[in-house]
């Protein structure tokens, strides 16, 4: 088996598990609003990229307050993954907020506006 395929099972197990305890382990509107869209690995495990982005239920849920949680309960979070992981080493955890559905929806604003004129 190739380290791709052991690289993308590690990462959807990330995906999977961070999924869940981001909904599960914590009773904060923030932190349950994010929904986590993927995971990459650096080729030595040492750093897993989270994309994430979050569903705005409430007012008070912004990019800033998001990212701010983040960081608050990075290490409890991480500590609950490792205790989920069966790898010998957990990587830390790098929280980058994905643009990729705002870009889309700008782009879906711009040729709207060319489809009207």
């Amino acid at each position: 088996m190739g380290f791709n395929k052991i690289s993308a099972r590690k990462e959807s197990t990330i995906l999977r598990e961070l999924t869940l305890i981001l909904t599960r382990e914590f009773s904060n509107k923030f932190l349950n609003s994010i929904s986590i869209h993927e995971v990459r690995l650096t080729r030595d495990n040492e750093i897993a990229k989270i994309f994430y982005s979050f569903l705005a239920f409430d007012p008070s849920i912004n990019k800033e307050s998001v990212a701010e949680e983040l960081e608050i309960h990075h290490k409890q979070i991480r500590k609950i993954l490792a205790g989920k992981l069966q790898m010998k080493f957990i990587p830390e955890l790098n929280f980058v907020y994905d643009t990729s559905l705002d870009n889309a929806n700008h782009i879906e604003e711009i040729l709207k506006k060319v489809n009207t004129k």
